[in-house]
Order: C-alpha cells, then sequence, then structure tokens
C-alpha cells in the first residue's frame, strides 16, 4: 500500500516571474538522475500548476527522502504529493 505524504511548499515569487510545469519537470528530472541515492528512472514526475507528483518504486525510506530533498525546495513548487512506493528486496 502507498503511503501519500504531501510536503506545502510556498515559493517566493518576485512580480510575475516563475518557471513554467516543462521547466520545473526537466529540472526535478534534472536532479532525480544526478542523485546518486536515487535510482535512475525509479520515480517518475509529473508537475501541475507548480504541484509536483512523485510515483515509483525505492528501496528504502533513504531513498524517498532524498528524492523529496531534491525537488521540495525547487523555485516555483508549491507543493509535493510522493506516492512512491518502499519495497524491500
Amino acid at each position: 500500500m502507498a503511503h501519500v505524504r504531501v510536503a506545502k511548499h510556498h515559493a517566493e515569487r518576485a512580480g510575475n516571474a516563475r518557471m513554467s510545469d516543462a521547466q520545473i519537470a526537466a529540472e526535478v528530472t534534472r536532479r532525480l538522475a544526478w542523485d546518486a541515492a536515487v535510482p535512475r528512472n525509479a520515480v517518475k514526475v509529473q508537475v501541475s500548476r507548480g504541484r509536483i507528483t512523485l510515483r515509483g518504486e525505492l528501496r528504502g525510506d533513504w531513498q524517498r527522502m532524498a528524492a523529496l530533498e531534491d525537488v521540495t525546495r525547487l523555485y516555483g513548487v508549491t507543493g509535493v504529493a510522493d506516492h512512491t512506493v518502499v519495497k524491500a528486496k
């Protein structure tokens, strides 16, 4: 059963400048790919109106926490929904 964790994050905005959903998705994907704690292609990313949804299977809570840390503070992100599942091997 998947555990859902939602992290609310209010991004400071300078005027009307904000990253598009496509830009946020690209940056999230790049950050996850560079994180050695998160297995490559294990987490799928969706972004809608600045809200990130993460889905996938991970091997431990350390991987889940690493993924969340990678994306939560990104400029333009209004929230993160974690739909990842931890499956022990």
